[in-house]
């Protein structure tokens, strides 16, 4: 047996004992993907002591139950990953979950939920292009590097594989090379119960080079290699057998944890290996050992490139390799002329500025650019022919755009956004949420944010969408009231580097111009202090474009002799973050009647607005109209909520 062959050996018997010991996990695509990791990281650029390098070449493991496979590997090529570790597989506190994770040493990409994994390789890819184009100097290419993409059957059935494949073909990112371990098996069975396409059709379709192989290490191998030379991207299609040459060889129930102990230790010996677990040959350890000091040589290699580079341009190597947020906050220093201005047309302003101060800042939308405003104006735009566009057209895409700039933000030397319609959010759920766990700094940018968009109905007017982003852990949501909220959401994301909702209206709202950063980047602040000092009657909470709603209510209030105060509250999460004196100093727990106003669901709302309060909101989907119909129809008015507010201050004065 060749000592490849051993090595390969040897990721599957530490798969398979990691899953018998934690009796939990995925060992058919384990089995599977070995030779196929194998052969990556056998050609792969990649220097385990340096597992942040920029220049690395990237793998993502979007199937991600063959996580196994992945850690026994990382462990083997030299990655902070011990022996005991890969005995924690999946066990709580540990850096060997059940998917890949981050923050796992050598994971460049959190994967689990089938398909995602396939359009965040695509946004690395498109990383690795924009900074190649941007800032290799002749001769002296500090960015050059591969995207490895591992998938399955079940990834390619995900909708988002034909969002993200499409925009790889389009691109000709053809330093993405994909290996689909084609098993022709999911958890229910053979493939053919559920699909009966031709991959190397759609493939080729898509504008990918489309390869063809089996399970041997040495034709992956070769396969990668020919890859290496398209101009396309390529599918390199690994025939496998689930399970191959073991007792569950063909059988859906090779998808979890069928073998015992006894089993295990079988298959082990006839692979000619010691059965003790968890334990590894000198041997194999050697031969991993050349290919970690081939990773050491070319890092070490790319590290005197870069002291060429720098001293040929000291200008570009700052402008790749030194960010400084606290000068662009600085500087996205924007005055607004007009009165009345819409967030969305507020974004648009800030967003440019942005993108002025910040050069290696980049996105796009989901065909509807002009709609949201978040064209970068002269600008180019992104594409097979000009990797120096900024501007990125995805199509109407939502669910790929999103895990698209996740990919380009995790990347490394690059920020980015995306935008759609908030009623559209629906469709990018599942990236955001994995941006916020990744906590990758994505900004998604949301117009049309209520019922007041109007006339098109409510398919397309949001009403629980802000709320459910706001349940995501992690991610922090901004509803600005007005252009100088806006600007300071921007430049608190800037500052704060975090994943990010931008929800935005397309009306009118007036200008509170006494904002300051310190008051939105608190989440919540008193935008309109009660008349009285000593008298406070009712205090209106409002997000967005409900504060001009709420304003006006504090004028009819005032009008009939009450003392009333309005607190904006931009994101919610962040107030929910300051000091107890600070909550206090805003919304006394103690005073009863708080009315909080927002035109979307409400349930959250109740905890804000206290056993006493009450929650203006809507709790129904919306209707064909205009802004004002609908909120006379939804009672989002000043008239109503002046009615609700004096009958609640009678109420609890009684009480």
């Amino acid at each position: 047996m060749s000592i490849e062959e051993q090595a390969i050996n040897t990721i599957k018997k530490l798969s398979l004992e990691m899953i018998l010991r934690a009796n939990s996990g995925h060992c058919g695509a384990a089995l599977d993907c070995a030779p196929i990791l194998y052969a990556i990281y056998h050609e792969a650029k990649v220097c385990p002591s340096q597992p942040n390098w920029i220049n690395r070449d990237r793998v993502v493991l979007s199937n991600g139950h063959a996580s196994a496979a992945l850690y026994s590997i990382l462990h083997l090529m030299g990655y902070d990953i011990t022996i005991d570790d890969l005995k924690d597989f999946r066990t709580l506190g540990s850096i060997t979950p059940g998917h890949p994770e981050t923050n796992t040493p050598g994971v460049d990409c959190t994967t689990g939920a089938l398909g995602q994994g396939i359009a965040v390789a695509t946004g690395l890819a498109v990383a690795e292009t924009m900074l190649n184009t941007r800032y290799n100097l002749k001769g002296i290419n500090i960015i050059d590097h591969y995207t490895y993409l591992v998938c399955g059957d079940g990834d390619l059935m995900e909708g988002v594989s034909y969002e993200s494949f499409s925009l790889s073909g389009l691109f000709k990112l053809n330093k993405l090379i994909v290996l689909y371990n084609k098993n022709n098996m999911t958890i229910d069975g053979s493939t053919d119960k559920t699909t009966a396409e031709d991959i190397k059709m759609r493939f080729t379709a898509q504008g990918f080079n489309v390869l063809d192989c089996d399970d041997n290490y040495k034709n992956i191998i070769l396969a990668i290699k020919t890859a290496k030379k398209s101009k396309k991207p390529t599918l390199i299609i690994c025939n496998t057998i689930i399970a191959k040459n073991t007792m569950y060889q063909n059988n859906p129930q090779a998808h979890a944890n069928p073998y015992n102990e006894k089993e295990v230790k079988k298959l082990v010996a006839s692979w000619g290996l010691d059965t003790t677990p968890f334990c590894v040959s000198l041997d194999v350890y050697k031969h991993f050992k050349t290919l970690q000091n081939k990773g050491e040589q070319l890092f070490a290699l790319w590290e005197d490139l870069l002291k060429l580079y720098k001293r040929h341009n000291i200008s570009k190597y700052k402008k790749l390799f030194t960010y400084n947020p606290q000068q662009i906050a600085k500087d996205i220093n924007i005055n607004f002329n007009k009165s009345d201005i819409s967030t969305r047309d507020a974004s648009f302003k800030v967003l440019n500025v942005l993108a002025k101060k910040d050069i290696n800042f980049v996105g796009g939308s989901a065909d509807l650019s002009k709609s949201t405003k978040t064209e970068l104006t002269g600008l180019e735009y992104y594409s097979a022919k000009n990797y120096m566009g900024r501007n990125i057209a995805f199509g109407v895409r939502e669910f790929a755009m999103a895990n698209i700039i996740n990919g380009i933000v995790l990347h490394g030397g690059l920020r980015g956004y995306c935008s759609t319609f908030l009623a559209f959010s629906d469709y990018m759920r599942p990236a955001i949420r994995l941006c916020a766990m990744m906590n990758v700094p994505s900004l998604f940018i949301f117009s049309h944010d209520s019922v007041a968009l109007g006339q098109d109905g409510a398919t397309h007017q949001p009403v629980e969408q802000l709320e459910s982003l706001r349940l995501t852990p992690n991610l922090m949501v901004f509803r600005p009231a007005d252009a100088v909220e806006t600007k300071y959401s921007y430049i608190y994301q800037v500052l704060n580097n975090c994943p990010m909702v931008l929800s935005l209206s397309k009306t009118e709202n007036p200008i509170f111009s006494k904002a300051k950063y310190k008051d939105v980047s608190k989440g919540a602040y008193i935008i309109a202090p009660e008349k009285d000092r000593y008298k406070l009657n009712a205090i209106l909470i409002a997000t967005g474009s409900e504060v001009e709603v709420a304003m006006r209510t504090k004028k009819l209030l005032e009008y009939k002799g009450y003392s009333v105060r309005v607190v904006s509250m931009p994101c919610r999460e962040l107030f929910e973050k300051q000091d107890k004196n600070y909550i206090q100093s805003v919304l006394p727990s103690e005073f009863p009647t708080k009315i909080v106003v927002e035109a979307g669901v409400t349930r959250s709302w109740h905890s804000v607005a206290g056993r006493f309060g009450y929650v203006v909101g809507i709790n129904t989907f919306g209707e064909s109209g205009t802004k004002e119909e609908l909120y006379d129809l939804f009672g989002v008015s000043a008239v109503n909520i002046s009615n609700i507010a004096i009958d609640l201050i009678k109420r609890n004065k009684t009480n």
